[in-house]
C-alpha cells in the first residue's frame, strides 16, 4: 500500500459495492444496517433482557421503523415486543400520583434503528470521503448515482478539501443531467412531441425524488 493511502478495510469494500448499483449509496447502506440489526433482533434478542429495556426507554422504534419491523414477517417476535411496549404503557398510565402523564408516556430515548441508521451513516459517510479524499473511489462515484442531497449535505459539512471539491463538481455534473432529463419529461408530454421514443429520462421523476429527499425504503 502507497504511503498516505488510507487502508481498505471492509467499510471501503461494502462502498465501492454500493455505489456500483443505483440511488445513493449512502442510503442504500445505511438501510441494510438497520434492516440487519432488526431482523436480528426479531430472530436472536427478541428477549433478552438488555434489548427489551432499551426499547421500553425508546417506547419501541419511530413509526417508520415499526411499520419495518412489521413488514419483516416475525407475528411471533412482534407480538412478544409490542405486548411488553403496550404492558409498560398501562402500567404509566394507572401509576397514582401527580405527574403530568404526557411527561410518563414520552420516550426517554431515541429510536433504537434510528440509531443504528444514524451511526451506519457517519462510519460509511467517513469511508467515503477518506477514500475520495485519497484519490479512490472517485471512478467509482462519478459512474454512480451519488449522493441523495440530505447526505450530500453532511458530507459537504466534514469534507476535507480534496474531496470537497470534487464532490461539489461530481453533483453538479449530475444534477444538471438529472435537471435535462425531467425537462425532457416536460418536453415530451407536449402533444407536439408525445410519439418521439422514451430514453434514459423514463424514471427520472422518481429518481429526482430519491435525490432531493433519499432514497424510498424497501419494505
Amino acid at each position: 500500500m502507497a504511503s498516505g493511502q488510507p487502508s481498505k478495510h471492509m467499510t471501503y469494500h461494502d462502498v465501492s459495492e454500493a455505489l456500483a448499483q443505483s440511488g445513493c449509496c449512502i442510503c442504500r447502506l445505511a438501510e441494510y444496517a438497520v434492516r440487519r440489526y432488526l431482523g436480528s433482533l426479531l430472530w436472536e434478542f427478541v428477549n433478552d433482557p438488555g434489548v427489551r429495556e432499551e426499547l421500553r426507554a425508546a417506547r419501541g422504534f419511530c413509526r417508520e421503523h415499526s411499520w419495518q419491523v412489521q413488514s419483516m414477517g416475525s407475528p411471533m417476535g412482534v407480538a412478544i415486543l409490542w405486548r411488553d411496549l403496550l404492558t409498560q404503557e398501562v402500567v404509566k398510565l394507572q401509576r397514582p400520583g401527580s405527574e403530568s402523564k404526557r411527561r410518563r408516556l414520552a420516550p426517554q430515548r431515541k429510536c433504537p434503528a434510528c440509531a443504528q441508521r444514524d451511526e451506519a451513516e457517519q462510519r460509511f459517510l467517513e469511508t467515503l470521503l477518506e477514500h475520495l479524499e485519497a484519490g479512490e473511489l472517485r471512478g467509482e462515484y462519478t459512474g454512480s448515482s451519488g449522493l441523495c442531497l440530505p447526505h450530500l449535505e453532511r458530507a459537504l459539512r466534514s469534507a476535507p478539501r480534496q474531496a470537497y471539491c470534487f464532490l461539489v463538481e461530481a453533483e453538479s455534473e449530475k444534477l444538471n443531467r438529472l435537471l435535462g432529463e425531467l425537462s425532457e419529461i416536460i418536453r415530451k408530454n407536449d402533444y407536439r412531441f408525445r410519439e418521439e421514443p422514451w430514453g434514459a429520462e423514463r424514471d427520472a421523476w422518481m429518481r429526482a425524488t430519491g435525490k432531493l429527499k433519499g432514497e424510498k425504503p424497501h419494505q
